[in-house]
């Protein structure tokens, strides 16, 4: 990924403690296994989820400037984001639907809770065995 030293108005540029955490936060998931491992799985694709990052790590700024931020346009920023919410519920109303038809059993609240510290633990083993217990249940 190329990064570009952007300017954004109100203070904000490239080299801005905003763009530095956001650089630093992708740099650690391009490293990060675990992170790696689910996008891969997921219903998005490596762009959606960086702008999903770059849209809630700057809250604050305009989606002109978060697009900007990005190194893209406001529309390409817009469309990106659009389509990443887009598949997540996808993905969530798929998985109700095989719940509902029966082809899948959802597991217990708790299952989630130990899938949230396997995941904060960044335990992929763990990780990867949950997943594929609950693929199992189809």
């Amino acid at each position: 990924m190329v990064y570009k030293n952007v300017s954004l108005g109100r203070g904000l540029s490239g080299k801005s403690p905003e763009t530095q955490n956001i650089r630093s936060l992708t740099h650690r998931l391009a490293e990060d296994r675990l992170y790696q491992y689910l996008l891969e799985r997921s219903s998005l694709t490596h762009t959606q989820a960086e702008t999903l990052l770059y849209d809630l790590m700057t809250s604050q700024l305009t989606s002109e400037e978060k697009a900007r931020l990005r190194g893209v346009s406001k529309g390409s920023f817009t469309r990106t984001r659009q389509q990443a919410l887009r598949n997540i519920s996808q993905a969530l109303h798929t998985l109700l639907l095989l719940s509902y038809l029966g082809i899948i059993k959802l597991p217990s609240y708790s299952w989630f809770f130990q899938f949230s510290e396997a995941v904060e633990e960044k335990d992929i083993e763990t990780v990867k065995k949950m997943v594929e217990e609950l693929s199992g249940r189809m």
